[in-house]
């Protein structure tokens, strides 16, 4: 078996110039077991190169393509993102070999199953700012392709400061979360809901972000404050207001995440209900206008009782009226948590609508392994794995989802659990070090 050998401390690297950012640093540092250092100079975009070798061809149809002998390392990108994805299985391959480390030979093409691999991460007020920073790595070293960052009261907005509890993070603060996606070849991708969960809580615990802090906002909601007033062109103003703000903090990109989601309020009171395609119809238009794909959830636009074991809330006459009232750009994301079997019946259904659709599945294993399995198999646009409150228990979720995708992961995994490598490679994005409650993923080995 042959191996690249790597110095003693300092290695070297002609790039990608994207790539000479502290994060990748900190990764080979991280993955060198804080012992060695990694320097680039500048080279060809979307490549990485070390030692006598050549830059190998891309494939067709390939993410990346890398090779290491004992003479080099070489990795080749389609993008940036791929150069990243195949930097993230280099670093999966570096083995402590006494006082070093080496890399077993190779040459390894993508493989991934699905081009768009989305993972949606919510910022809790209970959450720091170091834990999602952790979750942003993690992901990137699962090699996700975009990040949807929904701020749960958790960023300070300049429109109107009750959407953000006190202690929200600055913008300065969120934008150290954006830049380590894009340095690590990840689109971050901002969401606010705007329909339902306006209380930017979780109805379990009926807090709200607004209302506990100025019930006189109140005419911005429905009356029990749960979803936005969609007759209200104050509430119209607002909401493009915040969607402005998130494109100035997040910078360009492709999409912007609408939520849409379980406005309970909204589907029970007839009024509002019929208004409820124009509302889409505009605020999707408007989004299309501001240069973005609109994402929703699609709850709200699917036949009620209609797909066994799915989430489904809109009537059977209404349903048509509302996905055609949408921008063409509009990208339909169907969360749905109780299916583990193959088709999921609603994702079919909406792909059957031509537009592109992604399925949002869950922690279940089973759960997200029919999600990837239904949308490769009907060539559907991507996946979104979801984690909500639930990272405390389900963290390995997001490893096990990616492999399902077909992210490389250490050369060891095949002899260890799910857990056991979850663990590992958070211990691989934990630069800044941990104290007792910040290790693994929960505060707590014991509930009191």
């Amino acid at each position: 078996m042959e191996y690249f050998l790597l110095p003693d401390k300092s290695f070297s690297a002609v790039a990608d110039q994207r790539m000479n950012n502290k994060t990748v640093k900190r990764l080979w540092n991280s993955f060198t077991l804080t012992k060695g250092e990694i320097c680039f100079e500048k080279g060809e975009e979307f490549t990485f190169r070390s030692g006598l070798v050549l830059l190998p061809t891309l494939p067709q149809g390939k993410e990346y393509v890398l090779s290491v002998s004992e003479n080099g390392i070489a990795i080749v990108g389609r993008d940036y993102g791929g150069l990243m994805h195949g930097f993230m299985s280099l670093l999966m391959k570096i083995e402590q070999n006494g006082d070093g480390f080496r890399i077993m030979s190779v040459y390894e093409e993508s493989g991934y199953a699905i081009s768009n691999r989305m993972i949606h991460i919510c910022v809790f007020p209970e959450n720091d700012l170091y834990f999602i920073k952790k979750l942003i790595r993690l992901s990137a070293l699962c090699q996700y392709t975009h990040v949807v960052i929904e701020f749960w009261g958790m960023l300070r907005y300049d429109c109107l400061k009750e959407l953000s509890w006190p202690h929200a993070f600055t913008k300065a603060q969120a934008k150290e979360l954006i830049d380590e996606c894009r340095e690590l070849g990840m689109e971050p991708i901002p969401m606010y809901n705007q329909l339902g969960h306006a209380t930017g809580s979780r109805l379990c615990y009926g807090k709200h972000v607004v209302l506990d802090q100025d019930p006189g906002l109140q005419r911005l909601f429905t009356p029990d404050g749960w979803a936005w007033d969609i007759n209200s062109p104050e509430v119209f103003s607002l909401l493009k207001q915040v969607r402005t703000e998130l494109y100035e903090l997040f910078g360009p990109g492709e999409y912007v995440h609408l939520g849409c989601d379980e406005a309970y309020f909204i589907t029970r009171n007839g009024e509002l209900r019929k208004n409820l395609a124009l509302y889409l119809g505009k605020l999707t238009r408007e989004a299309q206008a501001e240069g973005r794909r609109p994402m929703l959830w699609m709850d709200m636009l699917l036949e009620r009782g209609a797909f066994p074991n799915c989430y489904t809330v809109g009537e059977k006459d209404e349903v048509a009226l509302l996905r055609n009232s949408m921008a063409g750009s509009t990208v339909f994301v169907d969360w749905q948590y109780e299916c583990v079997e193959t088709p999921i019946p609603s994702l079919v259904s909406l792909k059957n609508c031509g537009r592109d659709v992604i399925g949002a599945p869950w922690y279940n294993e089973q759960n997200y392994s029919a999600h990837v399995q239904t949308v490769r198999d009907n060539a559907m646009y991507g996946i979104m794995l979801t984690t909500w409150h639930t990272l405390k228990e389900h963290m390995p979720s997001i490893p096990g989802c990616a492999k399902k995708l077909g992210a490389k992961f250490f050369t060891w995994s095949d002899y260890s659990g799910l857990q056991e490598e979850t663990a590992t490679l958070l211990r691989r994005v934990s630069f800044e070090g941990n104290s007792y409650s910040n290790c693994g993923w929960s505060k707590q080995q014991i509930d009191f």
